[in-house]
């Protein structure tokens, strides 16, 4: 009788150790917002500017189709894997198209929220079979337009012992644009495909400065442009000598 008792406080124990969805929700949004102290100024929830791959888009796309060529000699090979349909609301990204290297179809979805992930929400989406992705993501910007805060609920898979197994990963950054043109970023990361509170909390903080990215120039070393009347380019092609590629786009305003 002593001994059932002893199994059955073990138990209890062990049941009180695992934390509910609720527990590990709350301490998410703990973490999405860790480094709020670190932000001293007003924000806003949509940018007024596209900053898309190293682009500033102007005239507010709706959609890009971007496709890829690999130059051979003289044949071309289109790069599926390089191929994808992107759309835009409110000048952010809001689904990615394509495929992969194994030529299976995916689309990602990004969901915006106003302060907070649903976290419920994405993980019900998740749990639904198909070919679609979904990551949350919660925007900040000053006045300029610029981003201040940026949280996202994304996943990445690895392959364990030949089998594809998907994680979820979890970010926070914060950016400080300063005066000699540089921005510094605070970053929390974490990536476990069950979130454990314990690990959540030590997550450390890195923090590095960089050249200010919220504008850009294109890359006229390794790439030649052509651009439409908006000023967006619609050939993109390498400078390199052997197999160049070139990449197109398509787009609707």
């Amino acid at each position: 009788m002593k001994s059932t008792y002893i199994f059955t406080s073990f138990f209890i124990i062990l049941l009180s150790c695992n934390p509910s969805k609720e527990e590990i929700y709350k301490e998410l949004e703990k973490f999405d917002n860790s480094l709020d102290s670190l932000i001293s100024i007003d924000t806003y929830n949509k940018p007024n500017t596209l900053i898309f791959q190293a682009d500033t888009l102007n005239n507010n796309p709706k959609t890009i189709e971007e496709t890829c060529y690999q130059i051979i000699e003289n044949d071309s090979i289109k790069i599926d894997a390089n191929c994808h349909i992107y759309k835009f609301n409110n000048n952010e990204l809001v689904l990615n198209s394509s495929e992969d290297f194994l030529g299976r179809k995916f689309v990602q979805k990004y969901i915006y929220f106003l302060d907070k992930i649903d976290n419920k929400l994405i993980e019900r989406l998740r749990e639904t079979k198909s070919d679609t992705i979904y990551f949350g993501n919660v925007n900040k910007y000053d006045n300029k337009g610029r981003r201040i805060k940026f949280v996202e609920s994304g996943v990445w898979n690895e392959i364990e012992n030949g089998v594809t197994k998907v994680n979820e990963n979890r970010r926070v950054e914060v950016y400080k644009y300063n005066n000699d043109q540089t921005v510094t970023t605070w970053r929390k990361e974490y990536f476990n495909k069950e979130y454990n509170i314990d690990s959540l909390n030590k997550a450390k903080i890195t923090t590095f400065t960089s050249s200010n990215n919220n504008t850009w120039s294109y890359n006229h070393k390794e790439y030649t442009y052509k651009n439409d009347k908006f000023g967006n380019w619609i050939e993109k092609r390498n400078k390199k000598k052997e197999n160049p590629e070139v990449y197109y786009r398509k787009y609707s305003y």
